[in-house]
């Protein structure tokens, strides 16, 4: 394939990347609008946001299989398409479940966008160039993680909420135009398809179950007793998992896939890295609006630190990693890590703002400088390269979801323990009760980046002994 052909190829993919991935957040903002011109309640809203991240997260493996049977490219094209039809249903829903049925037609064609696209990216790219291709791919699915109030906020300026969703039909259309001009077009093989059912129905009901333990242990608390029990019947779901895919003849997951310590301990770091994104996502608008009484609008000037520095260091950190490995890069970018949470445990409100700029702009370069994934699919072997991508992907939608569930309940716990009393909003009276549960919640956040170190150094440590 011609070298222009793989960049524009390149483009087409993380677009439709940075698009399926912002919209897991930008319905976030237009929630209250949403609420009023539908007439109905915040929380019913609020499913409009976890129908569409949790159906991702079910159909991901199970489109990454199937791409692997029938073709990447073909998936990932016929996803962009659906993806652009439920855009545009959602655009033109006037009742809750017309957009509820929207957006599962939405996330039916981003899961199979997700599935397949970082597979693509390392089939068109030779294994030199690796890194690179999918450091720019990270850096459109990182701005699309964190830029989504930022961008909703900008279309609700001037437009309504409809316009969330309009603004991806004529972007998709052009994406899917580039990609069926450019893909190379193989033939449908003509073998029957292997579909791991039983496989896929108890993978279903573990991540159904788990999402719905988070959700609503935000709400009622995670140490009642039916969080409890969903904890229980999700544990119990993967127990039954496991074994059917050790017994049916074409598994839904080939467990061998996790025998590599690259694989495991790389889904392992990622999702731990991107649950520690989400903390900044859900506590530093509070203390930049609430706390230090900044409006909207610095605030959000403040917080694009992350973004704008991801965007350099995402394909700089994969041209290094072309060079002397993902394992080791993502290592390095973990220790700098360290220092915007160190400045976040102990930044106060007399500090200068710049303290605060510059704890995000490391944030937002350690983020982009990880190369999770290169990591990933470097060290899964050539046949598990579809499932692995899915299986990428999985990993940074569980990675997000856990993170905004520890976020808030840390953050809130932390508030509780100065209070010395249960608290779940924030304390007008005492907005520095507010600042000691930043820096609790944070020290967590550190902690959980000392583990991910731990991960990839006894990577490294492994792969240095089978070198010598």
């Amino acid at each position: 394939m011609k070298q222009q052909n793989q960049w524009i190829l390149l483009m087409s993919t993380s677009i439709v990347s940075f698009m399926s991935t912002i919209d897991a957040s930008i319905v976030n903002i237009a929630i209250p609008k949403m609420s009023r011109d539908l007439n109905i309640l915040n929380n019913q809203a609020e499913w409009i946001v976890s129908v569409y991240l949790v159906l991702i997260c079910v159909l991901l493996i199970f489109f990454g299989k199937l791409s692997d049977q029938i073709g990447r490219v073909r998936i990932f094209q016929t996803g962009t398409i659906i993806f652009v039809l439920g855009s545009l249903f959602c655009g033109l829903s006037v009742n809750l479940p017309m957009i509820l049925g929207a957006r599962v037609i939405q996330a039916l064609g981003a899961s199979m966008t997700m599935a397949t696209n970082f597979s693509i990216i390392t089939d068109i790219f030779p294994p030199n160039k690796h890194g690179l291709a999918l450091g720019v791919n990270s850096s459109f699915v990182q701005i699309g993680n964190i830029a989504g109030p930022g961008v909703g906020g900008l279309i609700l300026t001037w437009f309504n909420w409809h316009f969330i969703f309009f603004v991806n039909v004529p972007i998709g259309i052009i994406a899917y135009i580039l990609g069926h001009h450019f893909f190379p077009h193989a033939p449908l093989p003509h073998k029957r398809l292997k579909i791991d059912f039983l496989g896929f129905t108890t993978y279903a009901g573990m991540v159904t179950a788990f999402f719905l333990m988070i959700f609503w242990g935000q709400v009622i608390g995670f140490g009642d007793l039916r969080i409890m029990g969903l904890l229980t019947v999700t544990g119990i779901l993967l127990i039954l998992f496991v074994m059917v895919e050790h017994r049916v003849p074409e598994p839904l997951i080939d467990l061998r896939i996790f025998h590599n310590l690259g694989f495991s301990f790389g889904i392992l770091s990622a999702m731990l890295v991107y649950a520690c994104g989400y903390f900044n996502n859900v506590i530093m608008p509070f203390y930049l609006q609430d706390r230090l009484l900044l409006s909207s609008a610095v605030a959000g000037i403040i917080l694009m630190a992350v973004p704008i520095l991801n965007i350099f260091s995402a394909p700089t950190g994969g041209y290094i990693a072309d060079r002397i490995g993902a394992e080791k890069v993502s290592f390095y970018a973990l220790f700098i890590f360290l220092i915007p949470e160190v400045i976040f445990i102990m930044i106060q409100p007399q500090w200068s703002l710049a303290w605060l700029v510059i704890g995000l702009a490391l944030f937002g370069t350690a983020n982009g400088a990880f190369q999770n994934n290169p990591m990933i699919m470097g060290n899964a072997a050539p046949e598990f390269q579809g499932i692995a991508g899915s299986i990428a992907a999985l990993g940074r939608n569980l990675g997000m979801a856990i993170g905004l569930a520890l976020a808030t309940s840390l953050l809130y716990f932390g508030i509780s323990l100065q209070g010395g009393k249960r608290i779940t909003t924030y304390p007008d009276a005492h907005p520095d009760w507010f600042v000691g549960g930043m820096h609790f919640a944070y020290q967590i956040a550190l902690g959980m980046i000392l583990v991910a170190i731990s991960l990839l150094g006894i990577v490294l440590y492994h792969k240095r002994k089978k070198t010598a």
